[in-house]
């Protein structure tokens, strides 16, 4: 991993990017880790979850370890999961009971930088727009140049809940509406991952779905 450091650029893409030069974008960091804070607030209702994304985008390997912090009517709960994916199983861990479930993949699914590629000469603007949403322009977040997308939907009683995304190579790093926001707090991108990261804890029941 000593040579990637040269490899940690921006990105260069905006709007009319090609899908398929933004997926090579995402495949050329190798990997990337981000931490993640969403908070949804409603009446009597607040939920605060703190994630963290470790992603070896060449060895198609995902974990996503999550605390969340839920308050009702004054009440506070906190559950602790853990995620785990590699080109085999599918693992959903709930490590506060000591629990987990294991899933068999997909031999047809892809890899997030495949994801992107539906259509491989389409602009991110023209992908944005056939969803219904709007592109708005270019913004630095964390210190990344990210392109800002808005989509809209409605609810079933005719309220429009517009959402604003900030992507960067593919990966969403804020996404806000009126409901939650979830905002990376930290990014960092081709950093040696130890493999550990993505194994089973030992102390974890598992059970096959």
């Amino acid at each position: 991993f000593i040579g990637f450091s040269c490899k940690n650029k921006n990105s260069a893409a905006d709007a009319d990017t090609k899908m398929k030069d933004i997926a090579e974008e995402m495949a050329d960091m190798k990997t990337y880790i981000i931490e993640y804070t969403t908070t949804m607030n409603a009446e009597e209702y607040k939920s605060v979850t703190k994630t963290t994304q470790w992603m070896d985008v060449s060895k198609d390997l995902l974990a996503m370890e999550s605390i969340t912090e839920t308050e009702v009517m004054g009440n506070t709960q906190v559950s602790k999961s853990l995620i785990i994916t590699d080109k085999e199983w599918s693992y959903t861990l709930d490590l506060e009971n000591k629990t987990g479930l294991k899933s068999k993949n997909d031999d047809t699914e892809d890899s997030p930088s495949e994801k992107i590629l539906s259509d491989d000469e389409v602009t991110f603007r023209q992908m944005i727009e056939k969803e219904g949403g709007v592109i708005i322009g270019n913004e630095t977040f964390l210190g990344k140049n990210c392109i800002i997308a808005e989509l809209s939907e409605s609810d079933d009683e005719g309220t429009t809940l517009k959402t604003k995304m900030w992507y960067y190579k593919g990966i969403p790093l804020k996404v806000s509406n009126s409901a939650y926001t979830m905002e990376a707090t930290k990014f960092e991108e081709n950093v040696k991952i130890p493999s550990s990261k993505f194994q089973v804890p030992k102390d974890i029941q598992i059970t096959e779905y």
